[in-house]
């Protein structure tokens, strides 16, 4: 990672404003509801966003980072050889060991809501972050693509992120905006990529058609060759 590129906040404020998004999803019962409508997501918008890529796209060592109780983490197991669970909360990290059991593939690290360091550099194939980064503050958001660029192979190490395209209100708290989404763009998102060294393939605006559309975004990125 070339040194100008680094960001210049120091790690107090990264740990607040990681720990202010991540204790809100402690226990939640979103979890349940979310469970119900995940076939949709995967058939409908994830696998037809992702699914053009998969030929050039290794799912042998993936990460789902911020897992919650694992609806993601479900459908992403057939893919892999390895599927490395991540959350800030160990109470979600608990209750997916309860869910997986001792499946051999599946791998279990607690976060402190923006740092990876408990992969080496160029270890994963794969990154997934689904209905999760939506919520990060910019700062958490830019420095988990910091981390990408380090833990991604390089060359062919790719990453799918479900991020906020909201930018209505930039100086207030998420939680006064729909969704609880969190202040960032498609441009910003995709700007922040290439300052951290990784390459934008493709990114689509999603419409929930509800209050607050065109609030979200995809991106597919990768880590290009050294």
């Amino acid at each position: 990672m070339p040194e100008e590129t680094a960001v210049n906040v120091k790690p107090s404020s990264l740990d607040s404003a990681a720990q202010y998004v991540g204790r809100d999803w402690r226990h939640a019962a979103y979890y349940d509801d979310a469970e119900t409508g995940m076939d949709k997501h995967w058939s409908g918008i994830i696998w037809p966003f992702i699914g053009p890529h998969r030929k050039h796209t290794d799912f042998s060592i993936t990460m789902d980072l911020a897992a919650g109780h694992g609806r993601n983490s479900v459908k992403l197991l057939p893919l892999v050889e390895e599927l490395h669970i991540v959350d800030i909360n160990q109470e979600n990290i608990d209750f997916c060991q309860a869910r997986f059991g001792d499946n051999p593939a599946v791998h279990y690290h607690l976060t402190n809501g923006y740092s990876l360091d408990f992969f080496d550099a160029g270890e994963l194939t794969f990154a997934y972050c689904f209905d999760a980064m939506v919520h990060f503050d910019s700062d958490v958001v830019r420095e988990y693509l910091r981390e990408f660029r380090r833990v991604l192979r390089p060359g062919t190490g790719r990453a799918f992120l479900h991020h906020s395209n909201l930018v209505d209100n930039p100086t207030g708290s998420h939680k006064a905006s729909p969704g609880w989404r969190n202040f960032m763009s498609k441009e910003l998102f995709e700007h922040y990529a290439a300052k951290e060294g990784l390459r934008v393939l493709k990114q689509q605006i999603v419409d929930w058609k509800f209050d607050g559309s065109n609030i979200d975004c995809l991106t597919l990125l990768e880590r290009p060759p050294n």
